[in-house]
């Protein structure tokens, strides 16, 4: 894959995760209740610790805002990777085995049961593997302070 194709992709994926993730850390922050409610019915259904699930709106709020514009780019998609995980394997498969129709294909009714966080854990994982790309405000103060940088290097040589 040449440079520029990396780099649309690397936007695309920021992009994509960060509408999707929008609307869900808003609601989980500003929806009745705000984040208590959400990190309360975390604890209560999955005994999540509270913190924890105030660390998850908050993540997917923020982050969602990061990742649009590109900003800490790998350790936003870490950190939404971690939440995702948690969504994937101990939120949402113990919910959708829970009554596996009979004759159910019981394996496709786990990656039915997952498939949206499952999605968002593996975009993560290539954001933190690719880093933002060209077209992320990552890039763009990497070449302001690398050019920073060159400039004092330069001026400590005279």
């Amino acid at each position: 894959m040449n440079r520029i194709a990396a780099d649309v992709a690397a936007l695309l994926l920021r992009v994509v995760a960060g509408l999707i993730f929008l609307p869900h850390g808003w609601s989980k922050i500003a929806g009745e209740g705000g984040s208590a409610a959400f990190a309360a019915g975390l604890a209560e259904s999955y005994g999540i610790p509270l913190f924890l699930g105030h660390l998850a709106a908050y993540v997917e709020l923020i982050g969602a805002i990061l990742l649009l514009v590109g900003l800490l780019t790998r350790v936003d998609a870490l950190l939404l990777a971690g939440v995702m995980f948690v969504a994937a394997f101990v939120v949402q498969l113990p919910d959708a085995l829970f009554e596996v129709p009979p004759n159910a294909n019981r394996a496709f009714v786990a990656i039915r049961g997952i498939e949206t966080p499952l999605a968002l854990f593996a975009i993560c994982c290539a954001l933190v593997l690719t880093g933002g790309g060209r077209f992320s405000l990552d890039a763009v103060l990497r070449s302001f302070f690398g050019k920073k940088k060159a400039a004092a290097e330069a001026a400590a040589l005279t």
